[in-house]
């Protein structure tokens, strides 16, 4: 319905604010204040880099839960509902993912891939190896539909035993 003051035409209302939320635009979705807070950065734990190990989840041959692996990283944890809203709505988020030596005495042994940030995947290598390691040969299965992630290495030709996830986050786009 259009509505006429005088000869001017105003156009409707498409969007809808609502107490608490916030309107990233017209046609888009809304996201609450309190998932926003939940991926800002103050939100995180546990993250790992070259000085600290962080939190380690360990490659393995078998899929675990988006939520769960997500959740490792973040001190307010995520509900189902929030990570699905993220998952369908990927294009307004940002994934980041960290991988090296879940050996403690090898912690210089990290980087944050370069080549993923959120999209399904299926056995992606993980781009850059580590610096100054071996390779590692981080391979990424990624599902939005099942909820799913699978991180495997074969570092020194041995599967699965020395890689590990020390790094996950979701922040939305800027």
């Amino acid at each position: 319905m259009t509505i006429a003051i005088g000869f001017n035409l105003v156009r409707p209302a498409t969007g809808l604010y609502v107490q608490g939320m916030i309107a990233l635009g017209e046609g888009t979705p809304l996201f609450s204040a309190t998932l926003l807070a939940k991926l800002r950065p103050e939100n995180s734990t546990g993250l790992g880099s070259t000085s600290v190990q962080g939190n380690v989840l360990t490659t393995r041959s078998g899929p675990e839960s988006v939520l769960s692996a997500v959740n490792t990283y973040l001190t307010d944890k995520l509900t189902g509902d929030e990570l699905k809203i993220i998952l369908n709505n990927r294009d307004k988020f940002e994934f980041a993912i960290g991988v090296g030596d879940r050996r403690s005495g090898v912690v210089s042994r990290f980087v944050i891939a370069s080549n993923w940030h959120g999209e399904d995947v299926n056995n992606l290598l993980l781009l850059p190896n580590p610096p100054n390691a071996p390779e590692y040969d981080f391979r990424l299965t990624f599902s939005a539909d099942t909820g799913t992630l699978t991180l495997t290495d074969n570092h020194v030709l041995v599967p699965n035993t020395y890689g590990g996830m020390r790094y996950l986050t979701v922040r939305v786009k800027p």
